[in-house]
């Protein structure tokens, strides 16, 4: 009679679609522009819906020249929602479509209704950003500002050899030795210089050690519950690995240690406040 009774009143039908009307949806590839206005500010608002199929929404800011950009996201769930992993996630895009800020359920602000972004020292083009539900029961309104402020041209390095392709699969090396018997190695022939009586032997070369610092620049900053995380624009690509240290130049108390990587970038947690990045120039050094 339990399992009867429960049946008949079942519960919330969870959706089984993944959120979109169907499989051919590319929401991305139809953005909604964000115009800056006279303020270099920019606006929008909307709501978003799993279970009615409207689980994301795409917009695009072109940036005329290089600039540092601000996004800051107000969210608003559902007022009788119960679902306490509840997270409105954020990307933003680069004109290559690669993601180079994000939020989302396995990020420090996970479940916060305000989430703010900057980047900083960002090339003219388009840049997206990717609002998106996380939970199949999910809906939420949201407003998404953005303000945008010109800035010099920061000076363009080298990232060699990150973009050189990696050489081809090698042959298998059999595990026991299958070199002929009759095989002989070609020898060395050995040169033996005499030198006149007196002559003093030349110097040796002596070659100076590598230098293991590397700089890289702050491309983003964001506020969350255990101090200011920040965004290292070098990542394992380009010589960069969490655990390395690193300081804001500038700053005295700018040390910090990475925690994660990707092959583009890096994330830290520093005891400093984003006005004094900002003030500070916003480039550190890195160390193993």
């Amino acid at each position: 009679m339990v399992a009867l009774a429960l049946g008949a009143c079942g519960g919330p039908k969870v959706p089984q679609h993944a959120g979109y009307k169907n499989e051919k949806v590319k929401p991305w590839k139809k953005p909604k522009v964000l115009a800056f206005d006279d303020k270099l500010e920019a606006k929008a608002e909307g709501e978003l819906s799993y279970p009615d199929m409207r689980r994301a929404r795409w917009f695009m800011l072109d940036l005329p020249a290089n600039g540092e950009l601000s996004l800051r996201v107000e969210i608003t769930p559902p007022g009788d929602a119960t679902n306490e992993d509840f997270d409105l996630g954020l990307e933003v895009l680069d004109p290559g479509f690669r993601v180079i800020s994000k939020s989302d359920l396995e990020d420090d602000d996970a479940g916060e209704l305000t989430k703010s972004k900057t980047l900083f020292d960002l090339a003219p083009g388009k840049y997206y950003v990717h609002l998106y539900l996380q939970g199949r029961m999910d809906t939420a309104d949201f407003v998404l500002r953005a303000t945008y402020k010109r800035t010099a041209a920061a000076e363009v390095k080298s990232d060699f050899p990150a973009q050189v392709d990696f050489v081809p699969a090698l042959a298998m090396v059999p595990l026991s030795d299958d070199t002929p018997k009759s095989y002989k190695p070609p020898t060395t022939a050995v040169v033996k210089v005499i030198r006149k009586p007196g002559e003093k032997k030349p110097p040796k070369e002596v070659t100076p050690p590598p230098t293991t610092a590397i700089t890289a620049r702050i491309i983003g900053i964001q506020i969350v519950s255990g101090g200011t995380q920040i965004t290292v624009g070098r990542g394992t690509a380009n010589g960069a690995a969490a655990g390395m240290k690193g300081k804001i130049s500038g700053i005295s108390s700018g040390s910090f240690t990475l925690a994660s990587c990707n092959e583009r970038a890096c994330q830290a947690m520093v005891g400093v406040t984003p006005d004094q990045i900002k003030t500070a120039g916003g480039t550190v050094v890195l160390s193993p």
